[in-house]
């Protein structure tokens, strides 16, 4: 059977086999579901994932948030009701004694600026000792609804707690691989 429309003779249900059967759409075919509404589909299924690693350290005495160059992944979004889980790990540096490094995570949109995700002031993680000199590994997560279908961009923002020269703190002191990764979860 070739057709390029199938309608219900009657109401506005359509029935494609009996319960127990198997609806089979071929590989490489797309099932084109834009605008309508899709009910009784499992959720929670990971779609693509991205990742990226990045090796250099960034260096900041910022008080507020600064984006850690080359600390990104991009991922679009097959659907707006996807979820993006996204994972950053490397290591955090407070460089002195009773100083706190903040990090947390931004998201762009392709075309759009950068918007705060990852909690308040304070952000999502932090590394600090009131001992000396604290380098501890840092792993940050979230879970993010963009809602949309463009590309999302994701970085690292670090800040530190005093301003000023003696106030750095930096991401990836000792300049092994950081690894940035973002999951596609359906909706």
């Amino acid at each position: 059977l070739e057709t390029n429309l199938v309608q219900p003779s009657t109401g506005t249900t359509l029935t494609l086999g009996a319960s127990g059967d198997t609806v089979d759409v071929p590989s490489g075919a797309t099932l084109d579901v834009t605008g309508a509404t899709v009910s009784g589909l499992t959720t929670g299924k990971i779609l693509q994932v991205t990742t990226n690693s990045h090796a250099t350290r960034f260096v900041t005495s910022s008080t507020s948030f600064v984006a850690a160059t080359g600390y990104t992944v991009a991922i679009t979004p097959s659907a707006t009701s996807s979820k993006i889980f996204i994972i950053h790990s490397s290591q955090g540096d407070n460089e002195a004694s009773g100083r706190i490094m903040y990090a947390t995570f931004y998201r762009t949109i392709s075309g759009g600026s950068a918007t705060h995700i990852g909690g308040d002031a304070e952000g999502i993680a932090q590394v600090y000792s009131d001992s000396g000199r604290a380098q501890a590994p840092l792993t940050i997560s979230m879970l993010d609804s963009p809602s949309t279908t463009s590309e999302v961009t994701y970085q690292v923002y670090i800040r530190t707690q005093s301003g000023g020269s003696g106030g750095q703190v930096s991401l990836n002191n000792n300049e092994g691989a950081g690894h940035f990764t973002a999951f596609e979860v359906s909706g």
